[in-house]
């Protein structure tokens, strides 16, 4: 891929993340979501070839960011039963059935029949993934039912998934709401040493393998553009951990309401 496609890709993620995001119902925030755009434009920028999957789809907000990031013969797949929960029933956040469609389309992100996969991850395989993507996965986003089996499951398949330079990101590590989500995900870095945290947020926990781990930690620590970040341990190693501050949280919070209102 020449500089000039990689070039066009990261443009689409920041105008993404900038004008369209908040226009799309989700739980995605400014902070992650930038995060995401530079570890994809990070991989695209060195060209690491494979495919992007999310468990737990919603309305899309962060599955578009990662169809934004398809080059030629890649697939973007939305793993999502598409029915709305009783957590979003009656909420602003229902209408999963066809949510994902109308935003893509308000949005002109064409997606294939073949990277819509409608079921529970818990009920499928590896091989299952592989045979819809026609490859390996590059991104697995982690945000499907968060109870412990279903939190192991989905782990379990990004890892037989996963490419040598894939990251993993699990939604709602620590989050109190959710205790089965870190429990899992502990369990889960305890057990292999081929896949290790590297970057953290109050959202998020982005694994690697080991030695690319690193390398997508120092790509990070030279975003200046990003928030504020030190490093963490986490099962003996440093991690790097991000935060927003209140004035940036508070800006967010703000220009998401006006974008809405007015959208």
């Amino acid at each position: 891929m020449d500089a000039a496609s990689m070039n066009s890709i990261s443009i689409s993620l920041d105008r993404y993340t900038v004008r369209s995001m908040e226009r799309v119902h989700g739980y995605l925030s400014s902070l992650d979501a930038g995060l995401i755009a530079a570890l994809l434009s990070y991989q695209d920028e060195k060209n690491l070839q494979g495919h992007l999957c999310e468990i737990g789809v919603h309305h899309g907000r962060l599955f578009l960011l990662l169809a934004l990031a398809r080059r030629p013969g890649e697939r973007a797949l939305a793993i999502d039963l598409f029915e709305d929960d009783a957590i979003n029933e009656n909420t602003q956040h229902a209408g999963r059935d066809r949510a994902l469609f109308a935003n893509a389309r308000r949005l002109g992100i064409e997606l294939s029949e073949e990277e819509i996969y409608k079921t529970s991850s818990i009920d499928i395989e590896h091989t299952d993934i592989l045979t819809r993507t026609t490859g390996r996965i590059r991104f697995f986003s982690i945000d499907g039912c968060h109870l412990y089996q279903h939190v192991e499951n989905d782990l379990r398949l990004a890892e037989r998934t996963l490419t040598a330079e894939g990251i993993i990101a699990v939604d709602d590590f620590f989050n109190k709401d959710w205790p089965d989500a870190s429990f899992a995900a502990y369990d889960f870095l305890r057990q292999t040493d081929a896949i290790v945290p590297f970057a953290i947020t109050s959202s998020k926990l982005y694994l690697a393998a080991p030695k690319v781990a690193e390398q997508y930690k120092v790509a990070l620590s030279k975003r200046a553009d990003l928030a504020q970040n030190y490093c963490v341990q986490i099962l003996g190693r440093e991690v790097l951990s991000f935060r927003q501050g209140m004035v940036k949280r508070g800006y967010d919070l703000l220009r998401g309401l006006i974008i809405r209102r007015v959208s």
